[in-house]
């Protein structure tokens, strides 16, 4: 039981990290500001999404949409 634990927890730590350093390069962000966000979109999910992939471009979609938010709320 430990074992499957650690797994989980490793590889949720590794697909972090990946997430990071994409998102950072895709949208020219700070890597701590976008481990804040993928903190805190990890926790709105019930469930995992199905693949690297589909919950990379939600995350983006979700930096994107806040972003134009922003710009349009402040013009």
């Amino acid at each position: 039981m430990n074992q499957a634990i650690s797994r989980k927890v490793l590889s949720t730590i590794i697909i972090r990290e990946k997430l990071a350093l994409d998102l950072s390069e895709e949208l020219s962000m700070n890597r701590e500001e976008t481990i804040e966000i993928i903190d805190f979109s990890l926790h709105l999910v019930d469930r995992w999404a199905v693949n690297y992939l589909q919950l990379k471009e939600e995350i983006k979609a979700y930096i994107i949409i806040n972003m134009l938010s922003l710009i349009t709320k402040f013009q």
